[in-house]
């Protein structure tokens, strides 16, 4: 069974770096992965993994199913390289002023972004069959 997920394809979701985008990023991949035996992996910044992970954990017991086949892939980041505060990895509490500073920031994941396109295409015998993103 778990080959035959294999065999289906991977698709790549890499939502901006805001809790209103992250959580419909993760409602989405369920749905596809409802719908598909698509491997879904959302990724996004080291505190976003975690708080996709907790969303994912709080609603496993009633729904551990749709969640199987999502993995959640942390990229490298440092936001005071970026001008941010420390532990700042999204618009939740970020001052106004710095929004900027978050856009550009998201710059910086390209370079680990395409390592983990290179990765999912050596593991699976070929790249995503799409990648899915918003404002990057």
């Amino acid at each position: 069974m778990a080959e035959e997920k294999k065999k289906e394809g991977h698709i790549l979701m890499v939502p901006y770096m805001a809790h209103g985008h992250l959580i419909p990023f993760l409602a989405l991949a369920r749905l596809i992965h409802q719908q598909t035996s698509f491997t879904i992996t959302i990724a996004n910044t080291p505190l976003n993994i975690q708080h996709l992970q907790s969303a994912i954990s709080s609603s496993s017991s009633s729904s551990s199913s749709s969640s199987s086949n999502i993995h959640l892939a942390s990229l490298p980041f440092e936001p005071t390289s970026h001008g941010l505060p420390p532990h700042i990895e999204n618009a939740e509490k970020l001052p106004p002023p710095l929004l900027p500073n978050l856009g550009l920031a998201s710059l910086s994941l390209q370079p680990h972004l395409r390592t983990l396109i290179s990765r999912i295409t050596e593991e699976e015998g070929r790249p995503p069959l799409c990648i899915i993103f918003d404002v990057f």
